[in-house]
């Protein structure tokens, strides 16, 4: 390993990065930079255990530079390039001792494979293997101010408008965003344009001349480099030090805007449309979600110019991007405003959602008008919208049962294979226009379910001891009539049939499908059954609601594989959780003795918190049949555009969007050759799939799809222990043993008694849940279809730890504890074999 200290050999190293060799530049020029020396270590990438073995003046060169503490940072080539700035992807560390410095440039020198920075250059485009970055070892500056500053406005990219951020103390609280500081704009002459002061600050952390010189700073770094700069710095005793520059290349001659700022998450939603989603699917659930919500919206009495107003919100609900279904955050805030209780609401819908971190203050939408009669229509507005929930909530039992009444008659059988290519699309058509206008049944329940669940929630933490935190999950479970039971008590009915038929459950696991399903016909009682799931169920699939995806009615395999395993290895149900509700609710009456009225409030949102929960999954179910059909629909549409010879096979049809194949049949698209885009289409497609998924959550900052546009928000673990982790709890046990990774329930091989670890789960995972002991899950919340399931089995739960397939192996030993969300890691697979 090379060891470079004169700031001349930095400047002239091909190795030692952008970031060292611009401060050595900058050194030279006479700006004052911390000293600082620089470590090549190119050669040392297939051997990192003997990264700076042969460095021994490494320790000679630490006492040259003095002081008692050092900043220990990442100098790739490829680091603040003019393509990408790989900002925040390599590990740094500041406040590094002497006796810690080797194993902090070895962790520095390791980051170059570390799964997130994968996934920024999966984003980023970036195909290229990334060479070793160099380790700038800089002397520490124990500042008393800190921060960044940008020669131009970042945002809008106006040369005349400069930008200073800062904070007390050390600056890697400002740039990993963990706090926001004082921020001013100022014009060449340091006149104060704008200025943002923390709202529990007293007074501004930089005084009028302290900001002065750290304009003065970045103009003049700027005049020198003869670009525009973003540098970091830091003050210290009067002191004015350049930690950092770097150039600006975004800068837009026009002005960015509010509206081109992008939150997006998907931690829920992946339960609807996990993995890569196909265009068709995507337009047809983005205009369900339009429509359904403009309805609602009407239903619950927000204004017309209030909808019309917010008309693009409506639109943008969701997103596809990299093939990925998305929540556009911004655009649910902004029309759960339109609805009262917002402050309270946007908590409870971020529960529901699964969303693990709600928006920053500052970025929350604003109401257009801000005076004071705007704030009397408002109000106005509100008690309109408040009465008619109130009123609807009254007559909602009754609105349930005529919403299934309705869907019953709109799903009525139809002999789709008759039609040809314009009565297909009018049967659609028809599906659209007589299942949206009622969907209000089921928004109106999910807006009552957010309040009465989250409710809930507050008051068992307000009322009850500590111990009892997870108290409302175990008492919404066990309610009668909850469909989402149905398939799983059928599939154990038919499990049991075949434990007692020999050669079945073996022929069930291993046997091909027209094999086992003659064996099941010479079963009467078995073949009613069978017969009887997929009539009832046979729409509920893995990505059930992706119209690629094949039903069980199309292949039924999954679920005889399932049947076969249970019927030799269903896990004994751990004693003590089954009857978890009767024991939560003994708890309750112990604890409420005494309290008569807040017992009787508390019943009374228990009762509407148990309904609501019920009603959410059976009209979830509702919503699997109306996709069912359109599956249906559009696969015959599939035959007969394949037949005319306009595309290669049926399914290819999932590649083209519902616009763009009514403008092919009815002559008003602008795409007179739709093979050949569903030929490029499939090959992008292909290309999301070999990817690594985009984060759970990001930002956006100018064209959406544009990968520059996107800016990762790293996810923190607060835990220091390697072993433990912390999800949201939702369903009571405590369960140990080995745990399996899904990714397919399809084709996973379910161990007796395994606790599975998944991303993500849907409705069809139901052909497993029997199977396992424990449930942990990346994505996903407290009302997600698989919290709700696994709280009517008793299986111990947790939900929103992310990374776990990441964290864990198969093999590893845990212990999990649902009701506090904990999972503690006994034993890695090595220690476990």
């Amino acid at each position: 390993m090379e060891l470079l200290s004169a700031t001349q050999e930095i400047s002239l190293s091909l190795w030692a990065g952008n970031k060292a060799t611009r401060l050595a530049e900058l050194s030279e020029a006479g700006f004052n930079v911390p000293p600082f020396f620089v470590l090549l270590a190119s050669e040392c990438r297939n051997n990192p255990a003997d990264i700076l073995g042969a460095c021994g003046a490494l320790e000679k060169a630490l006492r040259k530079l003095g002081g008692d503490s050092y900043a220990v940072r990442s100098s790739s080539i490829e680091e603040d390039s003019a393509q990408n700035s790989f900002a925040g992807q390599f590990d740094s560390f500041l406040n590094v001792e002497p006796a810690d410095v080797r194993a902090q440039v070895r962790a520095v020198l390791q980051s170059n494979e570390s799964p997130h920075l994968n996934t920024y250059k999966s984003l980023q485009g970036v195909r290229q293997e990334l060479a070793t970055p160099a380790v700038i070892v800089q002397k520490m500056i124990a500042a008393d101010y800190a921060g960044v500053a940008f020669a131009l406005d970042p945002v809008t990219g106006d040369r005349n408008t400069i930008t200073v951020a800062a904070v007390r103390g050390l600056g890697n609280r400002l740039v990993s965003g963990a706090e926001q500081g004082d921020t001013w704009r100022l014009d060449a002459r340091g006149k104060v344009i704008k200025q943002e002061v923390m709202e529990s600050a007293k007074k501004s952390v930089l005084s009028r001349q302290q900001l002065k010189k750290v304009l003065r700073l970045v103009l003049d770094v700027s005049e020198y480099v003869g670009k525009p700069q973003d540098i970091e710095w830091a003050m210290q005793g009067g002191r004015l030090f350049l930690l950092q520059s770097r150039d600006i290349t975004a800068t837009p001659k026009w002005s960015v805007g509010a509206e081109q700022f992008g939150l997006w998450d998907n931690s829920n939603i992946v339960e609807s449309y996990g993995g890569v989603t196909t265009p068709l699917t995507f337009s047809v659930a983005r205009t369900a979600y339009r429509e359904a919500y403009r309805h609602y919206c009407k239903v619950v009495g927000v204004s017309t110019a209030a909808i019309k107003a917010n008309e693009r919100a409506f639109d943008e609900m969701i997103g596809l991007i990299r093939g990925r279904v998305y929540y556009n955050l911004l655009n649910w805030y902004r029309l759960l405003m339109l609805t009262p209780g917002f402050k309270f609401n946007s908590k409870f819908m971020e529960q529901m959602m699964g969303v693990t971190q709600g928006l920053p203050e500052g970025v929350l939408p604003k109401h257009g008008e801000q005076n004071r009669f705007a704030a009397i229509r408002a109000y106005i507005g509100m008690a309109n919208v408040s009465t008619r929930m109130l009123w609807h909530l009254i007559w909602h039992g009754r609105s349930v049962v005529k919403f299934h009444e309705r869907l019953n008659i709109a799903l009525q059988d139809v002999p789709l294979a008759t039609k040809n290519t314009e009565a297909l699309l009018a049967e659609f058509d028809r599906l659209q226009n007589e299942v949206i206008p009622h969907w209000d049944t089921p928004l109106l329940n999910d807006m009552y379910c957010m309040i009465f669940h989250g409710a809930l929630r507050a008051v068992t933490t307000r009322w009850l001891p500590a111990d009892c935190s997870d108290l409302h999950n175990a008492l919404v479970s066990g309610e009668a009539g909850i469909i989402s039971l149905e398939p799983i008590q059928l599939m154990q009915k038919m499990a049991a049939l075949v434990a007692v038929t020999p050669g079945l459950a073996k022929l069930m696991q291993e046997g091909k499908r027209i094999d086992v399903e003659r064996a099941i016909a010479s079963s009467p009682g078995l073949f009613e059954l069978y017969s009887n799931y997929l009539d009832r169920f046979g729409d509920r699939c893995v990505d059930e609601l992706k119209l690629e995806s094949a039903t069980l009615q199309e292949d039924s395999l999954p679920l005889l594989r399932a049947i076969g395993r249970m019927a030799t290895d269903s896990p004994n149900r751990p004693k003590g959780i089954v009857n978890q509700r009767k024991v939560a609710e003994d708890r309750l009456a112990s604890e409420f003795a005494g309290r008569p009225i807040k017992r009787l409030v508390y019943g009374w949102l228990l009762g509407l918190a148990r309904a609501r929960v019920r009603d959410r999954e059976n009209m979830r179910f509702e919503r699997t049949r109306v996709y069912g059909r359109v599956r249906q629909i559009f696969l015959e549409l599939g035959e007969r555009l394949q037949s005319l010879g306009a595309i290669i096979a049926c399914d290819h049809i999932f590649y083209l969007d519902v616009a763009e194949i009514r403008g092919y049949i009815r002559g008003n698209g602008t795409v007179p050759d739709i093979r050949k885009l569903v030929s490029l289409r499939r090959s992008e497609f292909r290309t999301f799939n070999a990817e690594a998924s985009p984060p759970r959550r990001f930002i956006t900052q100018g064209p959406v799809q544009l990968q520059s546009s996107i800016r990762i928000i790293p996810s923190v673990d607060a835990s220091s222990d390697e072993n433990v982790r912390k999800g949201q709890p939702c369903s009571a046990g405590i369960v140990r043993g080995p745990i399996t990774i899904v990714k397919d329930p399809r084709t996973a091989r379910i161990n007796k008694g395994a606790i599975i670890v998944a991303e993500r789960t849907d409705p069809g995972w139901v052909t497993i849940f029997p199977l396992v002991s424990g449930l942990i899950m990346e994505r996903g919340s407290l009302l997600s279809h698989s919290a709700i399931v696994a709280r009517e089995l008793a299986i111990p739960a947790v939900v929103g730890v992310d990374g776990a397939c990441d964290w864990l192996r198969n093999g590893d030993i845990v212990e999990l504890d649902g009701a506090t969300g904990s999972i503690r890691r006994v034993a890695c697979r090595e220690e476990a074999a």
